[in-house]
């Protein structure tokens, strides 16, 4: 996205912040795209539409939150992500959404620095066993709660809480060399 377009996204977000429910229609020409890509990508085509029309409304009702960034497009990425993640939860649908999708961090519009972030962490996520990402994903993506998990994965709650601390020192190790920083 160009600087420009960046430049538009503030200010078209600030003008959804007073009010102007109009600007929706402009932020959705220049980020719809993208947008819309990111929601397909974790719920399918089924949903996506869905997930893009709860993102808009996020989108109005935090707009005032929002201050002005050099990414606007990474700021309603992670809308559309976390209200996918949300529809995922709320509907159940989990088993149609491919995991792979949820590790594909560095796709997302981060800035170099959280993207770099992105990658490494991507990188480490993919030297785990299948089994500690399953148990990381169904935690810290689908926020379930262990026993959640454990039912998920016809496992005992005490079986995945061993896992999830397994795969959390391991992935520690692969970031940060084994060092608790």
């Amino acid at each position: 996205m160009q600087t420009n377009d960046g430049e538009k996204l503030n200010r078209l977000i600030f003008a959804v912040a007073k009010g102007n429910a109009d600007c929706l229609d402009g932020i959705y020409a220049l980020a719809g795209g993208k947008m819309y890509a990111v929601a397909f990508s974790l719920v399918g085509r089924d949903y996506a539409e869905d997930v893009l029309h709860d993102s808009f409304i996020k989108i109005a009702r935090f707009a005032k939150k929002y201050s002005w960034c050099d990414n606007p497009c990474g700021w309603l990425i992670k809308i559309v992500r976390n209200t996918a993640l949300d529809f995922i939860k709320a509907k159940k649908i989990r088993n149609e959404v491919s995991e792979e999708a949820f590790y594909s961090l560095s796709s997302l519009g981060y800035s170099p620095e959280k993207r770099e972030n992105a990658i490494m962490l991507e990188q480490a996520m993919s030297k785990l066993e299948p089994e500690e990402r399953k148990i990381l994903y169904l935690i810290y993506y689908l926020d379930m709660t262990v026993r959640e998990a454990a039912s998920e994965l016809e496992m005992s709650k005490s079986a995945v809480q061993r896992l999830k601390e397994k795969a959390e020192a391991r992935l520690r190790e692969l970031l940060y060399g084994g060092t608790n920083e």
